[in-house]
């Protein structure tokens, strides 16, 4: 099956290319909505080759990488697809993180450039090396970099040699770069703006972070099918009350969220008794959806369509599905097909198809071109045979079952990541951050789900717990380490537990026995 150009895209090979389109076509139209302030398409792309063109007078050309740390705002989005016209790489970064986690990702990641505003430019500065100066740009924006000296001026239509860098956690305690080609991001984009049939009246409610890969559709598909996309205000967001006043306020039409969110309008923000009368397309990502929850949803918006899309950061979407009308609780839940243009099938151990149970693989454009370890790509992707014959494959590590119907049914992983409202999390990163702090020998986090998959039986938004067990020094304290860490990790990777032993069991390999303590943080769970 063969993908078909989106809505916007107008057979451009470059995601800034998807604004200048859209901004051709409909100049006026709004093209971003962040508070008081209005963007229209036209006046957002003059900001962005602006932008663009500053940034290659400050050396940024084909190939380089750069850091956009702002808060997710107009400005942000300003700043990454300034980047994207001028030929980089881009990696949006959370404005909020320890700089020290930053710094790490500067460096793992090989970014030369650092964008900041006036009101990150504090954590941006302790983030960078010695030797990297400020520079202003237009806008507000401020570009830290090695060297402010200006190259030969580029041409504004760089080739397709740039691309996306989504950070992910990595097992070796620093954080993983995705790296995603235009290509892989735009296949996604336009797949998304079809499939929802969106268009330029469309609403787009925006509310995850730029870090996090549901916000390409925010962004990219936005602009794909020339509709507007309405960030949510920061103020806004920490009350769900409030949340489901704005979908409502703002006639929202589409909105892609995990289900902790959804279950925090539904249970804390009484969606039900207010529903968001425009909303018609509702897409969920990166966990998954408690099944009582997903059935009351069907209830309440009857008019509203709900998608289950699926797939890691290294592939974006692969697969999904359409909740039937009348769906229930008791049906069978599962993950869908492939979407178009893209190869999905389950292989064993030995790297062959099998038709039972079997590890997720992807072929296909939304396949990543690599990992970003010490400033290099390295490529984790492997040759399959799928039924058309030998593919270049990502293996997601995720098991699943295919049901008669053709559908894939998701089982689990192999590895030791996990899903937590929505970030996935690699369990050794924080280990090994926990190694680095002074009198820790050894620790073992584990991750305690609610037994009897409580979840998806009480709607919970906090189903997994992260239990931190820690050996070291005579004298050593929870407390402190709780503090430590939450100047190094984000927010969704602090352990909700550190627990000081004096030793941790092992297993007769003399390897630390997860599963044992996992029994001590879950008493229900039985060997």
């Amino acid at each position: 099956m063969s993908s078909t150009p989106g809505t916007g895209g107008g057979g451009t090979g470059r995601l800034d290319g998807l604004l200048a389109d859209a901004a051709r076509r409909h100049p006026v139209r709004t093209a971003v909505v962040d508070g008081d302030t209005l963007l229209g398409y036209a006046q957002l792309d003059a900001l962005v080759t602006e932008t663009a063109d500053a940034l290659r007078q400050h050396g940024v050309t084909d190939g380089t990488r750069v850091g956009v740390r702002l808060h997710r705002g107009h400005q942000a989005i300003v700043a990454i697809y300034g980047a994207l016209r001028a030929g980089a790489v881009v990696a949006p970064l959370d404005a909020g993180e320890p700089p020290a986690r930053t710094a790490r990702v500067l460096r793992g990641g090989g970014l030369t450039h650092l964008l900041a505003a006036p009101d990150t430019l504090t954590g941006a500065r302790e983030s960078v090396p010695d030797g990297w100066w400020p520079a202003e740009l237009p806008h507000g924006l401020v570009c830290l970099s090695p060297s402010t000296a200006a190259p030969e001026q580029q041409s504004r239509t760089a080739p397709a040699s740039g691309g996306y860098v989504l950070f992910t956690s990595g097992s070796t305690g620093w954080p993983k770069g995705v790296l995603l080609s235009h290509e892989n991001v735009l296949h996604f984009a336009r797949w998304a703006a079809d499939e929802f049939a969106l268009g330029p009246d469309d609403r787009i409610g925006a509310q995850a972070a730029f870090t996090f890969d549901l916000s390409t559709f925010d962004i990219f598909s936005t602009a794909a099918a020339a509709a507007s996309v309405y960030l949510l205000p920061t103020a806004v967001r920490a009350f769900p009350r409030s949340v489901v006043g704005w979908l409502d306020s703002e006639r929202i039409t589409a909105l892609y969220a995990v289900p902790t969110l959804y279950q925090m309008l539904l249970h804390r923000g009484n969606l039900a008794a207010s529903p968001p009368g425009a909303l018609r397309i509702a897409a969920y990502a990166g966990e998954p959806f408690p099944p009582a929850v997903l059935e009351e949803y069907l209830t309440v918006l009857p008019h509203t369509s709900f998608y289950n899309l699926y797939g890691p950061t290294e592939t974006n979407v692969c697969t999904y599905e359409r909740v039937p009308p009348g769906w229930r609780a008791s049906d069978p839940s599962t993950i869908g097909a492939a979407i178009d243009g893209v190869t999905v099938d389950l292989f064993d151990e030995h790297g062959r198809r099998t038709d039972s149970e079997g590890e997720i693989c992807v072929a296909g454009p939304v396949v990543m071109s690599g990992y970003l370890v010490d400033g290099r790509v390295h490529d984790p992707t492997t040759e399959l045979r799928f039924a058309d014959g030998p593919r270049r494959a990502y293996r997601t590590g995720d098991l699943a079952r295919r049901t008669p119907d053709g559908k894939l049914r998701l089982l689990g992983r192999r590895d030791l990541q996990i899903k937590r409202a929505g970030h996935r999390i690699d369990l050794l990163d924080i280990e090994s951050t926990l190694a680095e702090l002074p009198g820790v020998e050894s620790s073992c986090v584990v991750a305690r789900t609610d037994p009897e998959d409580a979840a998806a039986q009480t709607g919970s938004v906090d189903a997994v717990r992260l239990i931190a067990h820690v050996t070291g020094s005579a004298g050593l304290d929870a407390d402190t380490l709780v503090a430590a860490l939450s100047e190094r990790l984000p927010r969704f990777m602090l352990p909700d537990e550190v627990v000081v032993a004096d030793s941790l069991p092992t297993t007769r390999h003399g390897k630390v026995d997860r599963k044992r303590l996992l029994v001590t943080a879950h008493p229900e769970v039985t060997e």
